[in-house]
């Protein structure tokens, strides 16, 4: 339970790489607020990439994670305790991580198909 909630706070910094974007626009204008999603919202792992891969969640926020490819996919949120895989084709439910990891801004990876499937996560309170 403990590491599920810790996996949410990885999704509410979400993600490096995919807000880049495609060069048009900064990585805060390509990134969403899932503040505004109610109690949960839900990351996608889908072709090898976070959607969204660029998110700021609440800690307070319930996550749910879709890997919604046939390979074994993580959710590590970097410098911090959450590290949860997600088996092909499953769907992980995750508690709120208040107070396990503080407001910021983390990088958020796959460990297992990096360096492309990043992205950046900010939590709040």
């Amino acid at each position: 339970m403990r590491r599920l909630a810790l996996v949410l706070g990885l999704a509410l910094a979400v993600t490096a790489a995919a807000c880049g974007g495609d060069g048009g626009g900064s990585a805060a204008e390509d990134c969403v607020d899932l503040t505004t999603e109610g109690d949960s919202f839900t990351v996608r792992l889908v072709d090898n990439e976070f959607v969204p891969s660029c998110f700021t969640a609440s800690a307070s926020q319930s996550l749910t994670l879709v890997n919604e490819d046939p390979a074994l996919h993580s959710f590590t949120l970097e410098d911090t305790p959450i590290d949860v895989d997600i088996s092909g084709d499953q769907t992980l439910d995750l508690d709120p991580i208040s107070g396990q990891v503080a407001p910021g801004t983390y990088r958020l990876i796959c460990k297992y198909h990096q360096p492309g499937m990043t992205g950046e996560v900010t939590i709040v309170e």
